[in-house]
């Protein structure tokens, strides 16, 4: 099975655990992206989830698997905030502030550089659901940023 195979079959356990229809996913081949170094994003407006091609034809299994639950965290988050439900009142406005005003990382992959869009909610909430069920499904930890450490720690339990 290639990587993009392992994309979308993950993409598809991932939503399965979160309840929420599965989302388009997408290859993007694009230069602008690579240079970013830009694994994968999802795209709250078009609900659909877009993996890097020159990043899946060189990655191991794992790290699309990582990616692939992290997007579609994002995509859950984007189905509570398009349909006002399965979170509180308080954390769908956050997700809804944050997606639509989304700040993107560095492209560095330096967590100093990057301080600000590790601290959004959105990205609390992906790496600790990702975290969980890696380490569940998978036997595996993810890396978790040290600046985000104690706060993906507490939404453990909520994930």
């Amino acid at each position: 099975m290639g990587n993009f195979e392992i994309a979308r079959s993950s993409v598809a356990i991932a939503a399965k655990i979160l309840k929420i229809p599965t989302p388009d996913i997408k290859i993007l081949n694009s230069k602008a992206v690579t240079k970013k170094r830009i694994s994968g994003m999802y795209m709250f407006e078009k609900d659909e989830i877009v993996f890097n091609e020159k990043w899946l034809e060189v990655v191991p299994e794992i790290e699309v698997i990582v990616t692939a639950y992290h997007e579609t965290r994002h995509a859950y988050q984007g189905y509570c905030v398009k349909t006002g439900t399965r979170e509180t009142d308080e954390t769908i406005a956050i997700w809804e502030k944050e997606l639509t005003n989304y700040l993107q990382p560095s492209g560095t992959n330096i967590e100093e550089n990057d301080i600000e869009y590790l601290n959004q909610r959105i990205e609390i909430d992906a790496i600790a659901f990702t975290h969980k069920y890696v380490k569940e499904h998978y036997k595996m930890k993810t890396y978790i940023p040290k600046c985000i450490k104690s706060k993906v720690e507490s939404r453990l339990n909520a994930v």
